[in-house]
């Protein structure tokens, strides 16, 4: 589960967005909920940079890295930036099931295996009910298509443009469909169609069928309800989908209000497309001291394969946009 984590943020741009826009939602809550004295449990990966920042933004200092690979905890113990982490070598899944909670968490599932994905919508949803009110649950699916399989080539028809089929058979998205449907069974949404088997479109796909584990979960406890407070969809190279949500009382008024007033609240149903493009730091400071950037630059910026205007994306997350430099020590 935390082979992605490896991975230095650096290399994952969109990723690192998507990270300083779940800080950025958390610093709009800590005042309310006085988030310094929750507890953060999460994946950490060789080098707790993501704990390093609850710390020194949010001032938590109650910290909880779960690592199930044996050499990453040991990595994870001799590079541990400040002493308030602790390290528990053991999976994720083990540590919620043998830990009761008293006080609110703040609890990131930080998924990047995609053959689990039932089981890890499942567990995601089941968390709601099982952490205190005023609780922040955050989750992180893989959301590659290839991962339902691929078919033998004479399983699956080719459309051409003019909408003829080689043969009687499937096309790719209506087989992958299918496996969807046999994978998620009870929990596979009604109103998804074969154009929702895209790699642009499947993240979506998984939102909802997130978003409908939640409802049924919720289902038997009239005292609680969630409010959805980000969701996101980017690629970097692999397709990924989050999705954050509070889990509060019935009626709560006070934290949706501060929630619904935040300029990047999002949910399942309307996800951001996190789609950054890769830029020199003199493009980087033409786009952001610039109001026309279009015109300045006078040529085009590729679109990758989510599809995302780059100059859109960049317009709207620049502030969020971490600036990777490297240093000589």
């Amino acid at each position: 589960m935390s082979s992605g984590s490896s991975i230095p943020y650096r290399l994952r741009p969109n990723k690192a967005v998507d990270r300083e826009l779940f800080l950025s939602l958390l610093l709009r809550l800590a005042a309310t909920l006085r988030l310094e004295g929750y507890r953060y449990v999460g994946l950490g990966g060789a080098f707790l940079e993501d704990f390093r920042l609850m710390h020194a933004r949010l001032g938590i200092n109650d910290l909880v890295c779960v690592e199930s690979e044996e050499d990453v905890h040991k990595r994870q113990n001799f590079n541990r930036p400040i002493d308030h982490i602790s390290c528990i070598h053991s999976t994720l899944e083990e540590y919620l099931d043998e830990n009761d909670f008293e006080k609110p968490v703040i609890i990131w599932l930080d998924y990047t295996e995609p053959s689990d994905i039932t089981d890890q919508i499942q567990r995601f949803a089941r968390t709601t009910i099982e952490v205190p009110f005023q609780s922040i649950l955050r989750v992180t699916l893989n959301a590659n298509p290839g991962s339902l399989g691929k078919p033998a080539p004479d399983d699956v028809s080719v459309e051409n443009s003019a909408g003829i089929r080689s043969s009687n058979a499937p096309t790719i998205q209506e087989w992958r469909l299918e496996r969807l449907r046999e994978r998620l069974g009870a929990l596979f949404p009604s109103e998804l169609q074969s154009g929702d088997m895209t790699y642009k479109t499947f993240g979506r796909a998984l939102l909802k069928t997130l978003s409908i584990a939640v409802e049924r979960e919720l289902l038997s406890y009239s005292d609680r309800t969630v409010i959805w407070s980000l969701a996101t969809h980017y690629a970097d190279g692999q397709p990924m989908i989050t999705a954050t949500l509070i889990v509060v009382p019935k009626g709560d008024t006070t934290l949706s209000t501060v929630v619904s007033e935040w300029e990047y609240v999002s949910s399942p149903e309307a996800p951001l497309l996190l789609d950054m493009p890769s830029l020199s730091t003199l493009e980087r400071l033409t786009m952001e001291s610039c109001e026309d950037p279009k015109t300045k630059l006078d040529f085009k910026l590729p679109r990758s394969d989510m599809g995302g205007d780059p100059f859109e994306s960049f317009k709207r997350f620049y502030r969020v946009f971490p600036h990777f430099s490297r240093v000589e020590i």
